[in-house]
């Protein structure tokens, strides 16, 4: 998956048509448990992005999905234009 939760490339085709597939997983940095996801801690948008601790932090599920909603609790928006004008940039 992308940096976003999405399928990325060719990967899902790939696993697909594998007869055998092993996931690798790294250890949460906040509950030590396994992590299943890569935090991207930076704010480049590109979904290719080459990186290591500064940019990217594994997270286990429950950390990850603790992140990603207090970084959308953290977007204040004052006005309902700058709502549009963000989504078109």
């Amino acid at each position: 998956m992308d940096y976003l939760g999405k399928p990325f490339g060719p990967i899902p085709n790939l696993m697909a048509m594998a007869e055998y597939v092993t996931k690798v997983h790294a250890i949460c940095t906040k509950t030590g448990g396994l992590a299943h996801y890569s935090y991207r801690k930076a704010e480049n948008e590109s979904l290719v992005l080459l990186g290591e601790t500064n940019e990217y932090e594994p997270l286990s599920r429950e950390a990850y999905f603790k992140k990603y909603q207090s970084k959308v609790n953290d977007i204040k928006v004052t006005d309902a234009e700058q709502v549009i004008t963000n989504k078109d940039v």
